[in-house]
């Protein structure tokens, strides 16, 4: 039985994986009207005939006039110039929110263009794939991921009921729902999802980038698969993600850089004992996460 919700009509503007996933799991667990905004006439069609969408706009300015709730599936960094240009149209009581993976940008526009009528309560869900479109997205995307709200009592907008509404709704797409604060949340993802994506992108640099790198690659197996993942991610949006994350990357960078420093060390002293324990207290790591999700996600 689909669940009614406490508003009625819900605009996602971007029906790339993230915006078209949340349209389709929203169609599917809940009885919200949900329409659509995408850049493509193709696209917009595509949503409408997979049912993740009542209708598909290829105007912005049609979806804002329409929605209760608001969500800016875009890049970060257009998400900010759109919302800029459709703001003063946003319906009085509307809840906006976004599900960008670097917030700075864009919240920054939210605050300096939020009407006073209009709610504001971020999320993201940390949920996707190297691939992306609307191709790839599906309601069960968020299943067992992480839904991140962010709980920020002090900034423009911050409402408790839209925070408990979009907390909702990850429960609905059985996610495991977490709260951290907008001064927190782009240090955090430099950490987990930003900094290892570059990470990607060296390991694959140094193991194919030369003149013996096909030959490298050939003999290559699961794990160099698996770090190097996220590497096949597309290149516009990281960059935008990554540059407009660039101080917080640049410090994980430099933690990154104490732990070669120190891994190198204990090659150079042979230190056998202290590779073992090193890798060891890694393995704790990666199991603690695994035991916190209930489970490897490869999703994340």
């Amino acid at each position: 039985m689909k669940k009614y919700m406490s508003s009625n009509v819900i605009g996602i503007i971007g029906l790339g994986l993230l915006g078209g996933s949340i349209a389709k799991a929203l169609s599917l667990h809940t009885s919200y009207r949900v329409v659509g905004y995408a850049r493509r006439q193709s696209v917009c069609d595509k949503a409408i005939a997979s049912g993740a969408v009542a209708v598909a706009y290829t105007s912005v300015v049609d979806v804002v006039k329409e929605a209760d709730v608001l969500v800016f599936a875009l890049p970060p960094d257009i998400n900010g110039v759109v919302f800029n240009e459709v703001a003063p149209l946003i319906k009085e009581g509307a809840l906006v929110t976004d599900v960008s993976s670097t917030k700075h940008n864009f919240v920054q526009a939210v605050y300096k263009y939020l009407p006073s009528h209009v709610r504001f309560v971020s999320i993201h869900p940390m949920a996707g794939s190297e691939k992306g479109g609307f191709e790839e997205a599906k309601a069960t995307l968020f299943e067992g991921c992480t839904w991140i709200v962010i709980h920020s009592e002090d900034t423009p907008g911050w409402s408790d009921d839209g925070a408990a509404e979009l907390r909702h709704w990850g429960e609905l797409f059985g996610a495991h729902i977490e709260e951290i604060t907008m001064a927190e949340h782009d240090a955090y993802m430099a950490s987990i999802s930003h900094m290892p994506h570059l990470v990607a992108g060296m390991v694959a640099t140094v193991a194919g980038g030369d003149a013996d790198g096909e030959q490298r690659l050939r003999l290559a197996a699961g794990g160099f698969r698996d770090i190097t993942r996220v590497a096949g991610g597309n290149p516009s949006m990281w960059r935008e993600i990554i540059m407009g994350n660039a101080e917080c990357i640049d410090a994980a960078l430099a933690s990154l850089e104490v732990e070669i420093s120190h891994v190198r060390h204990l090659l150079a002293e042979t230190d056998s004992e202290g590779m073992e324990a090193y890798l060891k207290r890694a393995k704790k790591i990666r199991d603690t996460f695994a035991s916190l999700l209930g489970g490897y996600n490869e999703r994340i």
